[in-house]
């Protein structure tokens, strides 16, 4: 299982949310298999978060394939200041330090999109750097900046910058109101969010609340402190009990 990283830069809010998705071969497999079913070519296409959605089946289609496809997998998070972009190198080498917490003797290979600055860092022993990806080579690359802009959405959603609304049947089958779209997204994907540590105390039969730490939140020391209140907020915990 290999690391792949991408961003999502908002000037407005002043952060930059890193996303580490922990992919297999064959969730590699099932995104090449979704560019192709959703009327790409893997290889000469891509998706890019940044792509018209708006009327764009093709494009919205595969949005939710690889939606589907980053709620199997596990997702670290690193944000920082826009100020910041320089070292988002460094702040992957936390990331990577995070995930690697979760299984020392696991070797990975980390991918990187381009355009980060090089910078000297050191990585977990047995963790490879694949720096400079061509994301249309390195589909892993999509999918995280797919994830990327999924947390994104999420952190905008909690500073009141993001409001979309959507049916709330997508979560609740029976309901017929609307909930916002950024709390979906984060229904959808929050086992992937997940670690395994619990945060509360464990019972003598070994029960406890269904409240686990994240599988990786990295903050820079440089990120605004609203943006930390609400990071840790949305992401420091994740809770994996029932939610209908």
């Amino acid at each position: 299982m290999d690391i792949y990283i991408d961003e999502s830069i908002h000037e407005r809010a002043n952060f930059i949310v890193l996303a580490a998705v922990c992919a297999g071969q064959d969730d590699i497999r099932l995104a090449s298999e979704a560019l192709s079913q959703c009327g790409f070519v893997p290889g000469r296409d891509e998706f890019k978060s940044s792509m018209t959605m708006s009327g764009n089946k093709h494009a919205q289609d595969l949005r939710e394939r690889f939606r589907e496809i980053i709620g199997g997998c596990k997702i670290a998070i690193g944000v920082c200041a826009v100020n910041e972009r320089h070292q988002l190198m460094a702040l992957a080498a936390r990331i990577s330090e995070a995930v690697s917490s979760h299984d020392p003797a696991k070797k990975r290979t980390v991918h990187l999109d381009q355009g980060m600055k090089r910078q000297p860092i050191i990585l977990p022993n047995g963790y490879f750097l694949n720096a400079d990806c061509d994301s249309k080579a390195v589909i892993g690359i999509q999918v995280a900046d797919c994830c990327a802009h999924f947390i994104a959405t999420m952190l905008l959603g909690e500073l009141g910058l993001f409001t979309k609304m959507v049916p709330a049947r997508r979560v609740y089958p029976e309901n017929e109101g609307d909930l916002e779209l950024a709390w979906e997204l984060w229904a959808s994907i929050r086992y992937a969010l997940a670690g395994s540590e619990p945060i509360g105390p464990v019972d003598d039969d070994g029960d406890y609340e269904p409240l686990l730490k994240p599988f990786g939140l990295v903050l820079s020391d440089g990120c605004d402190e609203r943006i930390v209140d609400i990071a840790e907020k949305r992401f420091g915990s994740v809770w994996v009990g029932c939610i209908h």
